[in-house]
């Protein structure tokens, strides 16, 4: 008898070193892989640098996109080289080019103050002034167009006291206006335009713009339940794949919106931001290290540098504000909001790609830097389908780009928790049970 409980307790022994040893080791892998997925994601990035400096291969602003997310992982654009010319180097000299649409501008804001520079100015161009020309209506650019005006919002929230505070706050009322009255969602039109449908990716970025506004001093008395309902949207129109998208089958774009989304909201350890993390994880190609999205020209899935970087930029537990710019003065334009009209301007329908095209009327040119002029009053104080989605078309609808084509801090960072914490902190967790199962279990002996 004495034998057999020898037997047992080597028997349990062995049972208590080997589960401990596999605890340990799934946490390292899980780490490790983690790592891995955006350190091959960073890396394909750089290989789609071209001379200039810019990052080729996106379907709407990759340089810019790509700049955000260097900036996320800590890496400064200004060592990313191809073999002379930095990221930053492009981002400097391209400008954009007339016509404009506010979304030229507004990418390029979110992208220079993330990388810690002056949106005002930025190789002596007025950034935020630019934007603010396109300020009709209460609104942003084309009145049929929400896209614009919820991007715009967080480029000028982005751009701190430099931004008119007034356009700022008017802009956040139209947005909460166009939210669906049925299911809470946004979507790139504004209700009762052509091609108006709510989906996850707009309301994903919606969301960020919603919580920034209130996290940087704008009001309305709608906000908070705005976002409330903005959120359920979200978590009804997760897929079980925990991803997002379009008609059932989910894509990278609107899954790394919606991610952002949940950055934003304080759910980066949620079940549900677990799950759109670990979607993403699966969708990197396993040859080039980009996250891939569907090409409709070749028929396939194929990476592409904007999908790439705005994934990393949601799996590295941001959102597109990184930081907002934070100088001492302020303009002092003052705007005495208009009386709101019928929208005159509807996009145009979708081509066979189902790219909708905004026609934008505003016509403007470039506004050189300036200082700007403090005021009597005291700033006001900001912290901050294709099946492949909207989110492809969002910004490209407005300036799309391709490999071909010309692509278009000083405060407090934004949560930098990734949602692998939960996972890393479970593992450790049972560790620690093991260790103490195993120390009892030899005291006893």
């Amino acid at each position: 008898m004495e034998i057999h409980r020898t037997k047992l307790e080597n028997n349990m022994e062995k049972i208590l070193i080997s589960f401990l040893l596999t605890i340990i080791m799934l946490a390292n892998a899980q780490v490790a892989w983690a790592d891995t997925v955006t350190d091959n994601a960073l890396n394909y990035l750089r290989t789609k640098q071209d001379a200039s400096g810019r990052i080729t291969t996106g379907f709407s602003a990759p340089s810019q996109w790509s700049a955000i997310a260097f900036a996320a992982n800590g890496i400064d654009t200004s060592t990313i080289k191809n073999p002379t010319n930095s990221l930053k180097d492009f981002l400097v000299s391209d400008i954009p080019s007339e016509p404009s649409a506010p979304t030229d501008w507004e990418t390029r804001i979110l992208a220079i103050v993330a990388i810690g520079s002056d949106p005002s100015n930025f190789g002596v161009i007025n950034f935020i002034q630019n934007l603010e020309t396109f300020y009709n209506h209460n609104q942003i650019g084309d009145e049929c167009s929400l896209n614009d005006d919820i991007f715009g919002l967080l480029a000028l929230i982005a751009g701190g006291s430099l931004s008119n505070n007034q356009i700022e706050q008017n802009v956040l009322h139209f947005i909460i206006s166009k939210q669906d009255s049925g299911d809470g969602g946004f979507g790139f039109s504004a209700p009762g335009c052509n091609w108006y449908s709510t989906s996850s990716d707009m309301t994903g970025a919606a969301i960020q713009a919603l919580v920034a506004a209130k996290e940087n001093g704008l009001t309305d008395p709608d906000l908070d339940n705005a976002i409330g309902r903005a959120k359920d949207y979200l978590l009804a129109n997760q897929y079980l794949d925990g991803g997002f998208g379009y008609y059932g089958t989910s894509d990278p774009d609107s899954t790394g919106w919606a991610l952002m989304a949940f950055n934003t909201l304080g759910m980066e350890n949620s079940s549900q931001a677990n799950s759109a993390h670990n979607y993403l994880l699966s969708q990197q190609s396993q040859t080039d290290g980009g996250i891939m999205a569907f090409d409709w020209g070749a028929s396939t899935f194929v990476s592409n540098a904007s999908t790439t970087a705005q994934v990393i930029i949601a799996l590295a537990g941001k959102t597109w504000i990184l930081n907002v710019f934070g100088p001492t003065s302020t303009t002092s334009a003052t705007v005495t909001p208009s009386t709101s009209a019928t929208p005159t301007v509807t996009p145009t329908p979708p081509s066979t790609t189902s790219e909708p095209t905004v026609t934008q009327t505003p016509t403007i040119s470039l506004t050189a830097a300036s200082t700007p002029t403090a005021t009597t009053t005291p700033p006001t104080v900001k912290d901050a389908t294709t099946n492949e989605s909207l989110s492809e078309e969002i910004l490209g609808a407005q300036s799309l780009e391709d490999s071909s084509q010309k692509d278009n801090n000083k405060s407090k960072p934004t949560k930098t928790t990734k949602s692998i914490n939960a996972t890393k902190g479970l593992l450790l967790l049972l560790s620690l049970i093991s260790l103490s199962v195993a120390f009892w279990y030899w005291k006893k002996k």
